[in-house]
């Protein structure tokens, strides 16, 4: 678990590194905002294609040569990206970055269920969800200075290089893959009750899924947009946003939320983060300063993202351990599915109906989200 949790913390900061300054390049490239919505979504859509076949292959053949392949492919993008000369120069290595994306996203959730003990998996969940957001909240703060200091491309050569140091990290993981139980007796996933209700409890989340992700990719591509144009900030400013409106309020909350998943019905922790956080993703758009900016930030993140342990342990508890890998690329497909939807409207929202309007739209949809919850069951076993 150390070395996948420093494989996360890792591959976060290369990735994050770039974040406040991604869009904005794009922009700077010579998109407009609905292409660079397009841009985004064609990324996600490609990553979204590739999940499901790639949670089924590592089911079926094993978890560990197609991470590894998927790790090793997606050192090449950042470095194409800052050779670009126009926006649409970025387009194939985008669609490289979004297939190698597809390949590992889904794998790395089914080798924390694979290694994780029933009583262990809701804290295994929110311990490499902490690496993941520690260089969540380190790398965008480190890209916005770094692009304000020695230029926009020095980011993208600086996640070129932390892309390549996370590939030793994959190599050194061993097969997670459980082998088939014949008896199906002592793991729980394996319960008769169990299988026959994965399917439906995975079409309700998949639901969830897609009108999240909505909610979340309608504003992804504008937001440093949105920051720039309205209040005259630099790139280290918004590092400073990303840093502690998402990373550090994603941090403080992994620790009770895996608590509370133990704890409570995991069905009304999400139902109520879902609900509770959406209007605060309304209230970052009427932000009056850079101080409120950062405070709308960091509550709707703090309240929604204490669901995660919850949202993913009860998944896994939902499957039989055999669908793991599946189950995951399902998931993250379906998040992805609206992702692409969200990212493909957020430009035209923009251009056509005015700068507010996707945050409206962002709102209601995380809003929604929490409706298909209620036809579900709780999927907590007994532990023995």
């Amino acid at each position: 678990m150390l070395i996948l949790s420093i494989l996360f913390l890792v591959n976060s900061l290369a990735i994050e590194l770039i974040t406040p300054i991604w869009p904005i390049y794009i922009n700077f490239l010579g998109a407009s905002m609905t292409e660079l919505g397009l841009v985004f979504a064609s990324s996600t859509a490609i990553s979204a294609v590739m999940q499901i076949l790639s949670g089924w292959l590592s089911d079926k053949y094993g978890r560990r040569r197609l991470h590894i392949l998927g790790t090793s492919i997606a050192i090449i993008s950042p470095l194409m990206y800052a050779l670009a000369n126009a926006w649409t120069d970025l387009i194939p290595w985008i669609a490289l970055s979004g297939f190698a994306t597809g390949l590992y996203l889904p794998i790395r959730g089914a080798i924390i269920a694979d290694v994780s003990s029933r009583k262990t998996m809701a804290s295994a969940y929110s311990w490499t969800n902490i690496a993941w957001l520690i260089g969540s909240t380190i790398a965008p703060f480190i890209g916005g200075l770094v692009a304000d200091t020695l230029g926009i491309l020095f980011p993208f050569f600086t996640c070129f290089i932390l892309r390549f140091a996370v590939l030793p990290l994959a190599l050194v993981l061993h097969e997670s893959k459980r082998k088939p139980q014949k008896t199906g007796i002592n793991n729980q996933n394996q319960d008769p009750t169990v299988i026959n209700n994965y399917l439906s409890t995975l079409i309700w989340i998949s639901l969830v899924n897609v009108i999240q992700g909505i909610g979340m990719g309608v504003t992804g591509p504008i937001i440093p947009v949105f920051v720039m144009t309205n209040f005259q900030v630099d790139y280290t400013f918004i590092g400073i946003l990303y840093a502690i409106g998402f990373g550090v309020a994603s941090i403080i909350v992994q620790t009770p939320g895996a608590k509370c998943s133990n704890r409570f019905d995991r069905r009304k922790i999400m139902f109520v983060t879902f609900v509770a956080s959406a209007p605060f993703f309304l209230l970052f758009a009427y932000s009056r300063s850079t101080m409120e900016l950062i405070l709308f930030m960091f509550l709707s993140n703090v309240i929604l993202n204490l669901h995660w342990s919850a949202y993913q342990t009860y998944l896994m508890d939902a499957t039989p351990s055999s669908r793991w890998g599946l189950v995951n690329g399902i998931s993250a497909t379906t998040f992805f599915i609206g992702i692409v939807m969200g990212n493909a409207i957020s430009g035209i929202l923009w251009d056509f109906y005015g700068w507010m309007v996707p945050f409206y739209v962002s709102s209601l949809a995380i809003g929604l989200s929490a409706l298909p919850l209620l036809l579900l069951k709780e999927s907590r076993a007994k532990l023995e």
